[in-house]
């Protein structure tokens, strides 16, 4: 009961402290959210925070978290295709977004150049930030910003990411990525935390070990009875998000 009250406590203050902004600048360590396919940022914020608690530990550990929309907008012929289910728990939510789409056999990702494009000056208007999290397809478009940027690829401009934390998802299918995959990892790789669940049926247990695989010494947090949603995290597990995030905390020149 003492530790959910410090953590609902720690995360009014987080709260608090982004309505109210210092003179001297934004001092808090910030996370760069990247939501699913056809939904958009505050779907997921309200998953991280009404259906989860994953937002709530975040704060906890100290991070502001930023919530994009991706630079698609999904048109009327593209919300016939959002899965029902999203549209009946987020029915205040009306607009949907995707990062890109992938054609019918995978090979082929739509639209991510701008997506790339569109990140780089996000990046460079809102930044710095410490980490990336995302969620299915933001997480594996997180998983391919680690690369790029540790690859010299794109994102050269913005500091290296300290982290990225993954939930269920997969590592870039498409034909132009697979040479990424295939070489040995880049040194410069972030430390990556990646959660997924024995009931994923969107993003099977084997397709996440794959995106595992390339990055080494990734912390693998594996939920047995989740499926393809933000987990809601027990005790211990929620445990160990923390310890992850608190080895960052001493190397942020910008945490308090």
């Amino acid at each position: 009961l003492a530790r959910r009250l410090v953590v609902s406590l720690a995360s009014c203050w987080a709260r608090l402290a982004r309505q109210a902004p210092s003179p001297m600048g934004n001092t808090t360590p910030r996370l760069l959210c990247l939501h699913s396919f056809r939904t958009s940022g505050p779907i997921m914020k309200d998953q991280m925070f009404e259906f989860s608690n994953f937002g709530e530990k975040l704060e906890y550990a100290g991070y502001d978290l930023e919530f994009p929309n991706a630079p698609y907008q999904c048109n009327e012929e593209d919300e016939k295709k959002v899965y029902a289910v999203v549209k009946q728990a987020f029915t205040r939510h009306k607009k949907y977004y995707e990062w890109y789409n992938a054609s019918d056999d995978k090979t082929e990702y739509h639209r991510l150049d701008e997506t790339v494009a569109y990140l780089e000056q996000m990046l460079e208007q809102k930044g710095p930030f410490d980490g990336l999290v995302g969620f299915s397809q933001g997480g594996c478009l997180a998983h391919l910003m680690a690369y790029l940027q540790a690859t010299g690829q794109a994102f050269t401009r913005h500091p290296p990411f300290k982290f990225i934390i993954i939930m269920s998802s997969r590592r870039s299918r498409a034909t132009i990525h697979q040479p990424l995959w295939q070489a040995p990892p880049p040194t410069k790789l972030p430390k990556a935390i990646v959660f997924y669940g024995g009931q994923d049926k969107a993003c099977p247990v084997e397709e996440t070990k794959k995106l595992i695989e390339t990055l080494p010494g990734a912390e693998e947090v594996y939920l047995p009875d989740s499926d393809h949603r933000v987990p809601n995290l027990p005790d211990a597990d929620a445990e160990r998000l923390l310890d992850f995030l608190q080895q960052f905390r001493r190397s942020c020149c910008r945490c308090f």
